[in-house]
């Protein structure tokens, strides 16, 4: 794992960043040789100022494309037919993209024969390099080698969350149970009891890193053996640290409130939020002007599926930050009455739904008067979802440090949305609590961007919507 701004980015994926970035420079240099060569010139003859600039723009459209459309995301490596799709459709909006910038500018920057060959050349290049990627990336050569101390509990979690592929690259060379430590649902045959210290096992197993994962460490720790590990070059890391530093959430199962108050994280200061809300003000506005023709026709449509006797907007009250509750504005997506029995979660193919309104929940257009929320500084564009009261209240009594989220503004969209489907249960809140810590622990602006583009590929692959 590499940390920029704060956040972990696997070192996988930043190779593969590397190798289709070399790929699209080089589709750029063989359509401008082979179009050249076609009309009998060298590539002495091309200006390369122009053709430079319009590499580049090629380049930086297709990144953008390519990570909007969600092709950074280990969790989709292993359904090659998903990735297909989604490298298509991220060709078909670099292009587009691309296309119009030409057109825009009055440089003729680039003949459509270079474009096309560009983007074919592109298009053999990555799928070739996603294949090899693919093909790689899990195998066990590749894979960071761990020791767990520990077979317990939470020894049990991190075992889970390799075996779902939430921890991706990451091989287990065994569990050592300590002191008699009860084994709980893990592998037996992965279970360790060491007849030598653990600095002989480290080597003869080839460990890269020792996880300790003990359910109660004092009395238990052999503190020694592990240090010396360490002076020996291999990395320690606790159980918590390393669970944040691949899946990007924060477990609260084993959580403590020192983790907390000890950790590096958690930190707001006056020029951090400042700079949040310059941020939220001048994007809401541009946004606003932008979805204006998309908001009028929405209205429309609300409107004359329900014969004019219903509010295209509808306010919901919400919990905002410092749990101070506001009201949130979207476009109406359901039936009149569609809470008569009282607050309730919205199920996969909901009957409250109207047809206008499928269609705008799935495209996420009823979310576009929460741009309002954001300009009277009510919302910010990345944070926690807000809630209801009334889930609200039971969710802080159901799950452990709840409450916490209520201490930075709710967002538009968030980490744990672009990481986790929409949540409809107690279950699925408490997971997406530990993705929303993460964010309010690890928050930079980098984070915020990467966010808002992962954002376009929920939207495009409509993931979550009900």
């Amino acid at each position: 794992m590499i940390r920029l701004f704060r956040h972990y980015v696997p070192q996988s994926l930043m190779w593969l960043g590397a190798a289709e970035l070399l790929v699209l420079v080089c589709a750029c240099y063989i359509a401008l040789f082979l179009t050249l060569e076609n009309y009998g010139l060298g590539l002495a003859q091309a200006n390369p100022q122009i053709q430079s600039l319009y590499a580049l723009v090629f380049i930086g459209v297709m990144l953008f494309s390519l990570f909007a459309t969600g092709l950074y995301q280990l969790r989709i490596a292993g359904n090659l037919r998903s990735t297909m799709i989604r490298l298509t459709v991220s060709l078909l909006i670099g292009a587009a993209l691309t296309g119009g910038i030409l057109v825009a500018t009055p440089a003729n920057w680039a003949t459509p024969d270079i474009a096309g060959i560009c983007l074919a050349t592109a298009l053999l290049g990555l799928v070739g390099t996603r294949l090899v990627f693919y093909s790689i990336v899990d195998t066990q050569a590749l894979q960071h080698q761990i020791l767990v101390i520990g077979a317990g509990r939470r020894a049990a979690q991190l075992a889970t969350e390799i075996h779902e592929s939430r921890i991706r690259g990451v091989g287990i060379c065994g569990f050592v149970p300590v002191n008699g430590e009860k084994i709980q649902k893990v592998n037996s045959n992965d279970v360790i009891v060491p007849d030598r210290d653990i600095c002989s096992l480290v080597a003869e197993l080839g460990v890269d890193e020792i996880i300790v994962a003990l359910d109660e460490r004092r009395g238990a720790l052999p503190a020694e053996q592990i240090l010396e590990c360490k002076m020996n070059g291999t990395k320690v890391t606790e159980l918590l640290d390393f669970i944040e530093r691949h899946t990007g959430s924060i477990s609260i199962d084993s959580l403590q409130p020192s983790s907390l108050i000890f950790c590096d994280g958690f930190s707001r200061t006056a020029m951090g939020n400042w700079r949040k809300r310059t941020f939220d003000l001048l994007v809401s506005t541009l946004l606003l002007v932008i979805a204006l023709p998309v908001m009028v026709v929405t209205l429309l449509a609300i409107w004359l599926e329900c014969g004019g006797r219903e509010s295209a907007f509808y306010r919901q009250v919400r919990v905002g930050k410092h749990g101070q509750p506001f009201q949130v504005l979207k476009f109406r997506s359901m039936c009149s009455g569609a809470e008569k029995e009282g607050a309730q979660w919205a199920t996969a193919n909901d009957s409250r739904v109207t047809r206008v309104g499928r269609f705008i929940r799935q495209t996420r257009i009823d979310e576009l008067p929460q741009l309002l929320n954001v300009f009277r500084g009510e919302m910010s564009f990345v944070g926690p979802r807000p809630e209801r009261p009334e889930f609200v209240d039971n969710l802080k009594t159901s799950i452990p440090f709840y409450d916490i989220r209520h201490q930075t503004l709710p967002g538009i969209t968030g980490w744990a949305q672009v990481c986790y489907p929409y949540g409809a249960s107690v279950d699925d809140a408490r997971r997406k609590l530990q993705y929303d810590l993460y964010y309010m622990k690890n928050h930079s602006l980098f984070l915020d961007l990467t966010i808002l583009f992962q954002t376009i590929q929920v939207c495009l692959w409509r993931q979550g919507a009900r």
